[in-house]
C-alpha cells in the first residue's frame, strides 16, 4: 500500500487570505464561535508565541501590539473552499478518504506511478494554482506514517511541502518523533506510556504486542503495527451513516427571557432541518437543551426529547417540536449562555414506514410538506440564506446571536 495524506496548512487562515491576499506573510488568527478562543494561526502568529486554543482576551494586547489581523469564524467560506479542495484531490486517485474539512487520505498504490513525490508536488501545485490553498503532503506505507510524514513536510521548509518515508531510515526518523505526536495517541496515553519509558514513536513501534494489549488496548497494538509499516487502518471511502445532527451556539450575551430562547431554538431547528434535507434524511426525535455557564455554582442544563409521529425533514414540524421541548425545560431566573437542537433517529427521507392507522390525509400532508420545503430551499439558494424563514426570526434584533465582530465575506466565482 501507498498512502498520501494531504493536509491544508493553517486552513482557516489560508481561506481568509483568499479574500485578503494582502495578508500573505503577516500575522493572522481566526477565533472560535462567539470570538472566544484562537482556533487557527498563521506561521507568523505562531512565531509571536500565540498559543492554539488561547482565549482571545488574554492575547488581545499582544495581537494589537504586533498588528495581528483577527477574524471571526466563517464556516460557510471554509466548507466551500474545502469542497473545492476535495474535488481537485479526487482527480488524482480512484480511492480517497475525506478525513476532515482540511485533510484527506489518498490511495496512491498505482502501479504506473514512477515517482510518487513528483506526483504529490503536482497535486500541491494544482491546489495552489487553481484555489490558492497551500498544503503539505506526506507519503508512506500506512495512514499513521503518512500523518507523520505530512507533519514533517509542513514543518521542514526544505521539503517543499512534500515528504515521503519510502526508502528512508525509519529507525532514525521515528526516534526523533515524540510519542505524543503519533496519530491516535492522546495526552493521557502519552503520560501513561512515559511512565513505562516509552517517549518516542520508535519505542512504541518496538513494544511487544502482548504488552501493549495488556496495558493499553488493541488500538495501541494497531498503532504499533502501522508504525512498523503494516497497514491495518483501512481507507474509509464513504461517510458512515450519520446518527444525529446537532446545531448549537453560545450566546453573544446571557439570555433570561423565554422569547429570546424561542428565537434561538427556532433558528437552530431551521438550520438543522436544512442540513437534514441536504443529506436526504428525516428525523424521528428532536432534542432541545439550554444551559447556563459551567463556571457558575448554579450551573443548570436541562434537556427534553420530543418524539415525532413520523420521521420528517420539515422545518415547520421540527421547529414546533423543538419549541414544545423548550416549553418543558424553561425555568425563569436563569442566565442562559447556550442553546442547542439535536436531531435523532435519522433515516432516509421518503422511506418512512406508514403507521398502521395512518390515513390518506396524513400521507397527503407529508407530501405537501416535502414540496413546500423543496420550494423554500430553492428560494433561499437563489435569493440568499434566510430569505424565507419562520416569522419569529424577523421579529427583532437577535441579541442572543454569537459575536462575529470580525467576520469576513464569502467567496464566489473563481477563488
Amino acid at each position: 500500500m501507498r498512502f498520501a495524506l494531504c493536509d491544508c496548512n493553517n486552513f482557516f487562515v489560508s481561506c481568509e487570505r483568499l479574500l485578503r491576499p494582502d495578508l500573505e506573510g503577516k500575522p493572522v488568527i481566526v477565533l472560535s464561535c462567539n470570538d472566544g478562543c484562537v482556533i487557527s494561526r498563521s506561521n507568523e502568529a505562531k512565531a509571536l508565541g500565540i498559543p492554539m486554543g488561547e482565549p482571545f482576551f488574554k492575547i488581545r494586547a499582544l495581537a494589537e501590539a504586533h498588528g495581528v489581523t483577527v477574524f471571526s469564524t466563517n464556516f460557510a467560506l471554509y466548507h466551500e473552499v474545502s469542497r473545492r479542495v476535495m474535488a481537485i484531490l479526487s482527480r488524482y486517485t480512484g480511492r480517497m478518504e475525506v478525513y476532515s474539512v482540511d485533510e484527506a487520505f489518498l490511495d496512491l498504490s498505482i502501479a504506473s506511478l514512477a515517482d510518487p513525490v513528483e506526483y504529490a508536488r503536482d497535486i500541491r501545485g494544482t491546489l495552489l494554482r487553481e484555489i490558492g490553498i497551500p498544503v503539505s503532503i506526506g507519503i508512506a506505507a500506512t495512514k499513521t506514517l503518512a500523518k507523520l510524514a505530512a507533519d514533517r513536510g509542513k514543518k521542514d521548509t526544505e521539503t517543499g511541502g512534500v515528504f515521503s518515508l519510502e526508502g528512508l531510515d525509519l529507525d532514525a526518523f521515528l526516534e526523533k518523533v515524540p510519542v505524543g505526536d503519533v496519530w491516535g495517541i492522546g495526552r493521557r496515553c502519552t503520560e501513561s506510556l512515559a511512565r513505562f519509558g516509552i517517549r518516542t514513536a520508535r519505542r512504541l513501534r518496538d513494544a511487544r504486542d502482548e504488552w501493549l494489549r495488556r496495558h493499553f488496548s488493541i488500538r495501541a497494538v494497531h498503532t504499533a503495527w502501522e508504525l512498523r509499516g503494516i497497514s491495518c487502518i483501512r481507507l474509509v471511502e464513504e461517510d458512515p451513516a450519520q446518527k444525529s445532527i446537532q446545531v448549537s451556539r453560545s450566546f453573544g450575551k446571557p439570555v433570561s427571557d423565554l422569547e429570546s430562547l424561542k428565537e434561538a431554538v427556532t433558528a437552530h431547528a431551521v438550520s438543522a432541518a436544512e442540513r437534514l434535507r441536504r443529506q436526504g434524511l428525516a428525523a424521528g426525535t428532536v432534542q432541545v437543551y439550554i444551559a447556563t455557564s459551567r463556571f457558575r455554582d448554579d450551573f443548570f442544563a436541562p434537556a427534553a426529547a420530543v418524539k415525532m409521529d413520523a420521521p420528517t425533514s420539515s422545518s415547520l414540524a421540527l421547529v414546533k417540536a423543538a419549541l414544545e421541548g423548550l416549553d418543558r425545560i424553561y425555568a425563569p431566573g436563569h442566565a442562559f449562555v447556550k442553546a442547542g437542537v439535536l436531531l435523532l433517529d435519522l433515516c432516509p427521507d421518503g422511506v418512512v414506514q406508514q403507521g398502521l392507522f395512518e390515513g390518506e390525509e396524513a400521507r397527503l400532508k407529508r407530501k405537501k410538506e416535502r414540496a413546500l420545503m423543496a420550494a423554500v430551499d430553492e428560494v433561499n439558494r437563489a435569493l440568499g440564506e434566510g430569505t424565507l424563514q419562520p416569522a419569529l426570526l424577523f421579529s427583532r434584533e437577535r441579541e442572543w446571536e454569537p459575536k462575529h465582530e470580525k467576520l469576513s465575506g464569502g467567496i464566489d466565482g473563481g477563488a
